[in-house]
């Protein structure tokens, strides 16, 4: 069974399938608070395979959608579908990051009807959607490279505290690893998230270290003599302590969001590097026109190489050829 929330305005997009298809869909039409509507309305329901979701009769903000998503997805196998006739492009962002890609958003008759059927019968796929909203052209491939020299360094700060600046900085070293590059993540801080992350991923421990997907995790203070292509400094927080070494690496990378109650933090993060060459990573969806700005997509899994490799790939293209 289908179960399609919706307002007015769209209760009738799904209509076709009862002629075509032998489906049985179950409406409620109106205005709907969905972590209520799934924490009891749902329970009552036994045989939802789909639930169908208009954003546009959800009084919800984008940010709770994505808490209630994400708990969801946790404990139930039913498929959500999200009908976006008003797109919400940081909504769409985050969706993908949580793994859902079955966000329809045509609005001409026949395209909207091949949407609803792709995402209630096939599945859309991560690269569809992707560069439906233009985060990618094609399928990304991955040819052979030949780094021109070792020991790159590259540091990764934020402007202030969880702005994602350990995810991206592995998301990076994941990438990294992923076109042939030798690499290591230095924890080069005392937020002491090196072990909890190693626990939860099962990380093989390598001396003081550890060793997960061929790339090394090590504290700032463990000797290791390999020659790595890549080493990667998780800095924490740009501070007057933080700075100097920022600053010393070969490549940099400034973490932080645009909120307005990051903004003090990003803003005051920026002048302490002013003149300084780097790369901007923030966290939230704006319309950047900045060529050193790039905005990051949420991700669950921050050891996944194709996590934001779009963006590692621009970052990092002068530092090695194709071969």
């Amino acid at each position: 069974m289908i179960l399609y929330l919706t307002s007015k305005r769209y209760m009738n997009i799904l209509d076709f399938l009862q002629d075509t298809e032998e489906l049985l869909i179950k409406k409620y039409v109106g205005k709907f608070n969905l972590k209520e509507f799934l924490g009891k309305s749902i329970q009552r329901l036994g045989h939802v395979e789909t639930i169908v979701i208009d954003r546009t009769c959800l009084t919800d903000t984008s940010e709770e959608i994505i808490d209630i998503v994400k708990a969801f997805k946790s404990y139930s196998r039913i498929k959500i579908v999200f009908y976006m006739a008003e797109q919400d492009e940081s909504l769409v962002h985050k969706l993908i990051g949580l793994g859902v890609f079955n966000i329809i958003t045509e609005l001409k008759v026949e395209d909207l009807k091949k949407e609803i059927k792709i995402c209630l019968f096939e599945g859309m796929s991560e690269g569809y959607i992707k560069r439906k909203i233009g985060l990618i052209c094609d399928e990304f491939k991955e040819v052979p490279f030949d780094f021109k020299r070792k020991q790159i360094t590259i540091g990764v700060v934020g402007t202030q505290h969880r702005v994602g600046t350990t995810t991206i900085a592995m998301q990076f070293a994941s990438y990294l690893k992923s076109i042939g590059a030798i690499v290591s993540y230095i924890e080069a801080n005392n937020s002491g998230y090196l072990k909890l992350i190693a626990d939860y991923y099962k990380m093989k421990q390598n001396g003081d270290g550890y060793f997960y997907n061929g790339i090394s995790y090590e504290n700032i203070n463990l000797i290791n003599k390999t020659v790595f292509d890549f080493m990667i400094y998780d800095l924490g927080i740009l501070d007057s302590r933080t700075v100097k070494g920022f600053i010393n690496c070969n490549m940099r990378i400034v973490c932080g969001g645009k909120k307005p109650h990051e903004l003090p933090y990003f803003e005051k993060g920026l002048m302490m590097i002013r003149g300084i060459e780097h790369s901007i990573i923030i966290n939230e969806f704006h319309h950047c026109t900045e060529d050193n700005v790039y905005v990051a997509i949420p991700y669950d899994n921050m050891l996944n190489e194709k996590c934001n490799q779009e963006i590692f790939r621009d970052i990092t293209e002068n530092y090695f050829e194709r071969i």
